[in-house]
């Protein structure tokens, strides 16, 4: 077994099966050049499921695409989750959490990647996902235990259930990223117009999410950005 299998999550075992049957030939876990990616397809080219962190993957990316290889990046996105404890009598709680992310709300992710999204040889599947995130309930409060948790909490995360898989959001190339814009976005334009542009078309972000949004897209050569006093101001190219 591969050491990139160890402790490889079922969401990350799902949704590589799934690509493995939609490619003949492929290889799991290959060595490709100075890397081991999750999927070398028959022609030479490569998918990688990321499940958090897509920055994690810069590397590897330029890498290939300076290669002229075609990178696949597979993003679950979590749109509907459901929270199941085991408490310490034994018993399951099931509860709905009040999260639910889309494109539009994980635009943080992008940031690392803003170098690449525009390039011939970069592909992304935002996958949308219905999850069952698996916990267990502890004597006191802990840290999670990668520390990231910036409280402690009466329990641990343990794992993760795929639920259903639902639509698959392809991008790559300019128009694939423009069709998330709002239309009426015409001349220059500020934040404020952009996210009241977004709640007309039925989007609702926050400034910070926006602000994001915006900061990929003048990243991406998409939009011009310039400073005006302390706002900035925004022209689609």
């Amino acid at each position: 077994m591969s050491i990139n299998t160890l402790n490889e999550s079922e969401l990350h075992r799902v949704l590589k099966s799934l690509y493995k049957e939609n490619n003949e030939g492929c290889e799991l876990e290959a060595e490709y050049g100075p890397y081991i990616v999750d999927i070398k397809t028959a022609d030479g080219n490569v998918i990688e499921v990321q499940t958090q962190n897509l920055g994690h993957l810069k590397e590897k990316i330029g890498y290939f695409t300076g290669k002229r290889k075609k990178i696949t990046v597979v993003w679950p996105i979590v749109k509907d989750k459901r929270i199941e404890t085991r408490l310490l009598d034994g018993s399951i709680k099931l509860t709905k959490s009040p999260k639910h992310q889309s494109i539009y709300t994980s635009f943080r992710e992008l940031t690392a990647l803003a170098p690449f999204l525009l390039s011939s040889y970069f592909y992304l599947d935002a996958v949308e996902l219905s999850v069952i995130e698996e916990r267990r309930q502890t004597e006191g409060k802990v840290q999670s235990q990668n520390g990231r948790r910036r409280f402690r909490r009466d329990w641990l995360k343990t794992g993760k259930r795929v639920q259903e898989i639902g639509a698959v959001t392809s991008f790559h190339g300019k128009r694939s990223w423009k069709a998330l814009l709002p239309k009426g976005l015409d001349g220059e334009f500020y934040r404020g117009s952009f996210c009241k542009a977004l709640k007309d078309a039925g989007v609702k972000l926050t400034a910070n999410d926006a602000a994001l949004m915006l900061w990929v897209y003048a990243k991406m050569g998409l939009m011009e950005r310039r400073k005006e006093g302390r706002m900035y101001v925004y022209k689609l190219k």
